[in-house]
């Protein structure tokens, strides 16, 4: 498992630190002349039928990525977390409320409902961002509101309570501890569910605008495998896979170790 870990971090170690000497380099600009150049000592992955270079577009990729990717993962499992403890430690109005809401969340398919926010908000980092983390934060509640409503009959947290501790010691001090394995389970796993999701929503033109995000990078790839010229779509591919794949290890490897009730984003 070490090796995966460290596959990963290389990984994104390297690709950051790559798209963030290009930021300044016009990746997205289009070159009259150089279209469509084939992988070689000038181009590294070639350029696209825009006479754009495809390394560039491809870590570009990656930066957005990670950008949404953790963003909208993080956003999700807090929010989540969040009501799950407060459902489950509460109960009564606050738990009903709560499951009112996620049941009407997860009532309607999650892609027409992040297209929905994404079309409302508009395109961009932000608009992006919030229409995931406003639909995936489900999973993270069911499994929280179970745990918390388990963890609140232990001795320990019902020695502290009759010990005098008050709501806000209890949940922070007794009760969070012992979710964190699980949220990190969950982090690791909403993270992947952002990246797929954002290549989404670029691809169909709600997603993050005037960049060059993989979805975009993919639908322009399109056109190039059309004419004869694969990579660019293949670039991008790849690099998906690099990021994707050991994050999926990881969050499975986690999940077996420390949380094997863990529940997928929905």
């Amino acid at each position: 498992m070490r090796k995966w870990v460290a596959l990963l971090l290389a990984y994104l170690v390297l690709g950051a630190a790559a798209a963030l000497h290009l930021v300044g380099a016009d990746h997205a600009v289009q070159h009259y002349g150089r279209e469509s150049v084939p992988p070689g000592a000038g181009f590294w992955l070639g350029t696209d039928h825009l006479g754009r270079d495809v390394l560039a577009l491809t870590l570009q990729g990656l930066r957005i990525s990670l950008q949404v990717g953790t963003v909208a993962a993080g956003l999700a499992v807090s929010l989540g977390a969040a009501l799950g403890m407060a459902a489950g430690w509460y109960r009564g109005a606050v738990d009903r409320a709560a499951v009112w809401l996620s049941s009407a969340v997860a009532a309607i398919p999650a892609i027409l409902l992040i297209l929905a926010i994404g079309f409302m908000l508009g395109q961009g980092y932000l608009s992006a961002i919030a229409a995931i983390a406003a639909v995936s934060w489900v999973g993270v509640f069911r499994v929280v509101r179970a745990e918390t409503e388990r963890q609140k009959t232990r001795d320990y947290v019902l020695a502290a309570r009759g010990a005098g501790a008050g709501t806000l010691q209890v949940l922070p001090r007794h009760i969070l501890p012992n979710l964190l394995p699980m949220l990190l389970v969950q982090l690791a796993l909403h993270f992947v569910y952002a990246v797929n999701t954002e290549v989404i929503l670029s691809f169909l033109g709600v997603g993050v605008a005037e960049q060059p995000s993989w979805g975009r990078t993919i639908l322009f790839g399109v056109h190039d495998l059309a004419e004869g010229h694969p990579w660019p779509l293949a670039a991008v591919t790849v690099a998906m896979f690099g990021l994707i794949f050991p994050v999926q290890r990881l969050a499975d490897h986690l999940r077996d170790r420390l949380d094997p009730r863990a529940a997928a984003p929905r």
